[in-house]
């Protein structure tokens, strides 16, 4: 397999002054910012030797963080002028915050952040160092168990409309045909259906005109001779279009086999939805988050890969999903429990930046 060096030959981005070029690489190397002067008086020098493709690159990446700019080549090719310059450097053997060492191994497995993330110091300096890719995989165990304690929850409270709630509703339905996009009902209109616990009005059905929005009514669902509308929410009103209909009968007995149909397939949909969803939404949070950690490193005059901080970034997520869990599964509600994850997370995040930083 092909092996790689980096080479720093004095360059550093446009706009950023030597002065700082030099702090900020004296803080990467954990070194005296003396030191750090020699490498722009006798570059080229070599900064890492005997490198992966994959190694290189995410090193490379993790330098220029700095400002400094560095080049990779394979190791072959190496200038002579470079090797001479690296006999009498060692910068060859220093380890940027958050990479991984030549000889480093990881300390910890992917059964460890579900203790370990709520206290370890030297777990965050790990995670930081090794885990990369893996805190994603971490990432999508969790929400593996998270999406199993949601569709639980889901199927909980399904279950009990079902077999508690739904029956005396159903009592109360009358025979609805719908032709040609028309709605027929046998009974006197408008029709109302009610709660009985609380009696408040479930569903309106009036097929005559005198209630045609719910403007007129505080129900649910109302249906008319042509649609049927649902209140989702105060503001969030979904209104179905009857007309492509040609012929449907509806009675309690559908309407009991459709419950158990839901009921039956809940679980199938629930799952697949929120576990789909929250990794999408929990990786956005994640990359977010590691912008976060980036910015908090740089105000401790010591810079972090983004990579690293992603990682970390995962491991201050999971005290929160885990907590979130537990409290659905307990049927707990805390009152401002979003505001107060947030807080959370956003505090494991800067205790594991911290923590890889200055390692156990």
């Amino acid at each position: 397999m092909p092996r790689y060096r980096l080479i720093f030959d004095g360059h550093y981005r446009p706009g950023l002054s030597p002065q700082d070029a030099q702090q900020r690489l004296a803080a990467l190397f954990k070194v005296a910012p003396g030191e750090i002067s020699t490498l722009f008086s006798t570059a080229p020098v070599i900064l890492k030797e005997n490198l992966t493709y994959d190694e290189a690159l995410r090193d490379k990446t993790d330098f220029e963080a700095t400002g400094a700019l560095c080049r990779l080549e394979p190791q072959s090719s190496l200038s002579t002028s470079a090797k001479k310059i690296f006999a009498h450097g060692h910068m060859g053997r220093s380890r940027p915050q958050g990479q991984t060492s030549d000889d480093g191994e990881r300390r910890y497995g992917l059964l460890h952040p579900y203790v370990m993330a709520f206290f370890s110091r030297s777990f965050y300096a790990d995670v930081a160092a090794h885990w990369r890719g893996r805190a994603f995989v971490h990432l999508l165990v969790i929400l593996l168990l998270a999406a199993t304690a949601y569709t639980r929850h889901f199927q909980g409270l399904i279950d009990t409309f079902v077999t508690q709630e739904a029956p005396a509703i159903i009592a109360q339905i009358p025979r609805i045909t719908i032709t040609d996009g028309t709605v027929h009902v046998s009974v006197s209109e408008p029709y109302t259906i009610r709660e009985p616990d609380s009696d408040r009005v479930f569903a309106v059905i009036d097929t005559t005109g005198q209630i045609t929005s719910f403007k007129q009514t505080n129900a649910l669902m109302l249906l008319t001779a042509s649609r049927l509308a649902v209140r989702l929410g105060p503001e969030d009103i979904r209104i179905v279009d009857l007309s492509p209909i040609d012929t449907l009968q509806i009675d309690q007995a559908a309407v009991s086999q459709w419950l158990a149909d839901i009921q039956a397939w809940s679980p199938f949909i629930i799952f697949p939805l929120a576990l789909g969803f929250s990794f999408i939404f929990r990786s956005l949070q994640a990359l977010l988050y590691g912008g976060l950690g980036v910015a908090l490193a740089g105000l401790l005059k010591t810079p972090i890969a983004y990579g690293a901080a992603v990682s970390v970034a995962i491991m201050a997520m999971t005290p929160v999903l885990l907590l979130d869990a537990v409290l659905m599964l307990a049927h707990i509600d805390l009152p401002l429990w979003g505001l107060l994850g947030f807080l959370l997370a956003v505090g494991y995040l800067a205790f594991g930046i911290r923590s890889a930083l200055r390692p156990a």
